[in-house]
């Protein structure tokens, strides 16, 4: 009897184990264990964004039965903190998006999957602009990244200040300063150039205008020449910063050195200013503010004595984790998500530039009035050349804080060119 007994209890015992997981692959199979779910993170968060996702979400899981997304959407201040602690503790994650600033990280990391293999028979690939694909590819020439949105520099001009004073729209760095000039009367409160003087002031339109006439600049670290030197050392360098000083001290008012995005846009508006170098999200606020008829957008002006404008883009996109045990799913979805028409749609709302040629040929929003100024550039890019900054280095982080504060005295009289560009210098080549 005791040994029958045993047996029952080892029998028991038995299945205390067996049954559960009898249980769980049952449970799956009657739930439909074909439902994949894709778990997406992202970081620039805001609420109209979050609602424009969640609807091509919505209609992507209708249009593909068993597929599931699941949008995190971390508060704005937190999400790259928020991303970066799941992918290192490799939490569920098959999405994530990311930006220019931030790719690098992930990629030294190996938490995201180039996406190579995928793109030879991407049906889009080939309506993908060039400034697209080096987004894309921007590190180790390899796509860990598709971009879904650009921020480029364009030249907002109060049209209706150009005609008070018989002016043609400026064609250079040079026809900026003088129209500049031209339009400046204190007394009445008109100026000519909306200076940035705070708040990478230097990105905005310092060096772009500065060093236009800088002939051997390498595109891939806008801070040296081709023959790896300190750009702000060459000549034309110096005589570009003195000028755009020249500027500050005879075209702006001079609360301008505090400016940043809010008072730009307000002294645009306002008619305080007549020039304005920005990206293209401030169209939405110039436009309600203003309207069309006083305004427009051009392309950002060229070096006198090169023919050439530098220009750095900021971009975000969406990547595959490394990790994910549905990379194919992952890009089915991405690649939805950023298709030429969800693209489109994405950057109205969201006031950024799209990615494809046929967005800028095809609809109307994109390919006419202000917008047309991407336009040119984005075709002539032997002429609005693209640059990177050196983002991988480690002095690049704390360089912003340490360029305004010696900006700032050079633009105050406090310092000359000379002494200020020995300072920056010396900050990057020690």
């Amino acid at each position: 009897m005791e040994e029958i007994m045993k047996k029952i209890m080892i029998f028991l015992m038995v299945l205390t184990f067996i049954v559960p997981f009898a249980l769980m692959a049952t449970g799956s199979q009657e739930s439909g264990d074909t439902t994949i779910e894709l778990n997406f993170i992202e970081m620039l968060t805001s609420p109209t964004r979050t609602e424009f996702l969640n609807t091509v979400i919505e209609e992507y899981e209708a249009a593909n039965p068993g597929i599931i997304i699941n949008l995190i959407s971390p508060p704005y201040e937190q999400a790259e903190n928020k991303m970066t602690m799941m992918l290192n503790a490799k939490q569920p994650l098959d999405i994530i998006e990311s930006r220019d600033a931030t790719i690098k990280q992930f990629v030294n990391n190996k938490q995201v999957a180039s996406m190579e293999p995928f793109i030879e028979n991407w049906a889009a690939k080939d309506d993908f602009m060039p400034i697209s694909w080096k987004a894309a590819r921007t590190i180790d020439d390899t796509a860990y990244i598709l971009p879904q949105l650009f921020f480029v520099k364009g030249m907002f001009v109060r049209t209706d200040i150009l005609k008070e004073h018989n002016l043609e729209i400026p064609k250079t760095v040079e026809d900026l300063y003088q129209a500049s000039l031209a339009v400046t009367d204190p007394d009445n409160n008109r100026f000519g150039y909306v200076i940035r003087g705070k708040h990478n002031a230097w990105k905005v339109s310092q060096d772009a205008l500065s060093l236009a006439n800088v002939g051997n600049v390498d595109p891939e670290n806008f801070y040296k020449t081709t023959d790896g030197q300190f750009i702000y050392d060459t000549e034309e360098a110096k005589a570009g910063l003195q000028r755009y000083v020249d500027m500050y001290q005879k075209a702006v008012p001079s609360d301008g050195i505090n400016w940043g995005f809010a008072e730009q846009i307000n002294a645009f508006v306002s008619g305080v200013g007549t020039f304005l170098i920005q990206d293209p999200d401030a169209i939405a606020m110039i436009d309600e503010q203003l309207g069309r008829d006083k305004y427009t957008v051009v392309p950002v002006p060229v070096g006198e004595k090169t023919g050439k404008a530098y220009q750095d883009f900021a971009f975000n996109g969406l990547s595959i984790v490394s990790y994910s045990e549905n990379k194919q799913e992952a890009w089915d979805f991405i690649t939805d998500l950023i298709s030429p028409e969800t693209n489109a749609e994405f950057c109205k709302t969201y006031g950024a530039l799209p990615v494809y040629n046929s967005s800028f040929h095809d609809d109307p929003f994109f390919s006419t009035g202000v917008f047309d100024a991407w336009n040119t550039m984005f075709n002539n890019p032997e002429v609005y050349n693209l640059i990177s900054y050196p983002i991988e280095s480690d002095k690049f982080a704390a360089w912003g804080p340490f360029q305004e504060q010696y900006m700032q005295r050079l633009m105050l009289g406090e310092a000359t060119v000379d002494e200020t560009v020995a300072v920056w210098s010396e900050y990057w080549n020690k």
